[in-house]
């Protein structure tokens, strides 16, 4: 039976992604899970309830380290022989819990960004293994895993042509959810943008993650945001991103991201070729391939448990990195963190961003942060 930890256990990633699936996991005896956080073992979304990890813990299915109980501080100190660890905690500390746990577990999946501060990632640099037990996760990645395995196939058989253009779009018309401010506080940029990022290099390399040579290539163009007017967080809820990856040519990306925009939510992925494109509507997981006339080639969905495959495939050591949705090299992640960094820098308008009212359109956001730039 594997040994397991979830660092993190309270957050809303961890109530949405991990800790049913885990707990299952678990109650099967497939896996010895360990929870850590700190306080009493209550998730923010109730995913699962204090009353049923009480429970668990009580029957002893499932086991919970409080890192503010200094006899359970020890007890983390003390573990060891661990076979996968999963890394879920606010990204400030990503890079110090996985330092923890180097030379004790065979594999950790740390959650993007590799961590909030660029120089935390020279807490693991240092150590020759990293790169073999250390690896970047994204869930939007994971989704995409499967369009992003026949991506490489149609792009070989030259369904649209030459890779021209790239477009990723995440936009949602809602306000930020009170339980949400905190995991958002940083903004769009460190927050979403890592999204956008490995779903976009994943298209023109070879596996089906972002690969890092090419990150290395990233040229950031423009980037501009704003943010709506009541915001809760103290990042930037809007982020326009245009950059180039040179591929066989350039390839021209642009990653629209917001919330509070618009009044309908839009997850979309547009790849534009010389003799068509192909159009992913991320929510339903369909796709669309035209040709270069709009008249529609194909269609279909690759829709599949992608926090399941994910999570299964991270605890198969048969399994390459390669193969696990949404898993990319250490080295890749690092180079996403690079490319954040100079984001944030490249930031217009400098000083306070714009402000714009809830449910405005992209059109109106984009005039308005004009404006500012050019009053």
């Amino acid at each position: 039976m594997k040994k397991v930890v979830l660092l993190g256990f309270k957050g809303d990633g961890a109530g949405r992604f991990y800790n049913e699936i885990l707990i299952d996991f678990a109650k099967r005896k497939k896996i010895d899970l360990i929870f850590v956080d700190y306080g009493l073992p209550e998730n923010v979304l109730g995913k699962p309830s204090l009353q049923e990890m009480e429970k668990l813990i009580k029957e002893r299915k499932v086991s919970y380290l409080d890192l503010g109980n200094p006899a359970d501080l020890e007890s983390y100190k003390m573990l060891s022989d661990i076979d996968v660890v999963f890394v879920v905690t606010p990204d400030i500390a990503h890079c110090q819990v996985a330092k923890d746990f180097l030379e004790k577990a065979k594999r950790i999946f740390v959650e993007k960004p590799l961590d909030a501060i660029l120089r935390n990632v020279r807490l693991l640099e240092e150590f020759p293994q990293t790169e073999k037990v250390v690896f970047g996760y994204d869930h939007y990645l994971a989704k995409f895993y499967p369009f992003e395995v026949k991506t490489d196939e149609w792009l070989k058989e030259g369904i649209i042509g030459e890779l021209k253009k790239i477009e990723f779009r995440l936009l949602e018309p809602g306000k930020i959810p009170s339980h949400r401010v905190k995991a958002l506080d940083r903004g769009m940029i460190y927050d979403f943008f890592p999204h956008g990022l490995a779903v976009i290099l994943a298209i023109p390399s070879t596996s089906a993650f972002p690969n890092p040579a090419l990150l290395r290539r990233v040229r950031l163009l423009k980037v501009l945001v704003a943010r709506y007017f009541g915001s809760k967080i103290s990042g930037v809820t809007f982020v326009k991103i245009n950059f180039e990856i040179p591929y066989k040519g350039n390839i021209f990306c642009e990653a629209i991201i917001g919330k509070g925009v618009g009044k309908e939510l839009e997850k979309t992925l547009r790849v534009v070729g010389s003799e068509g494109e192909i159009f992913v509507n991320i929510q339903n997981f369909s796709y669309a391939i035209f040709d270069k006339n709009g008249k529609k080639k194909k269609e279909g969905k690759l829709l599949y448990d992608y926090k399941k495959e994910f999570l299964s495939a991270a605890l198969d050591f048969k399994k390459r990195f390669s193969q696990i949705p949404g898993v990319f090299p250490f080295e890749a992640a690092k180079e996403i963190l690079y490319i954040l960094d100079e984001t944030r820098w490249r930031s217009e308008p400098q000083g306070k961003p714009p402000v714009y009212k809830l449910g405005a359109s992209l059109s109106e956001i984009e005039k308005i942060i004009q404006t500012k730039i050019n009053p």
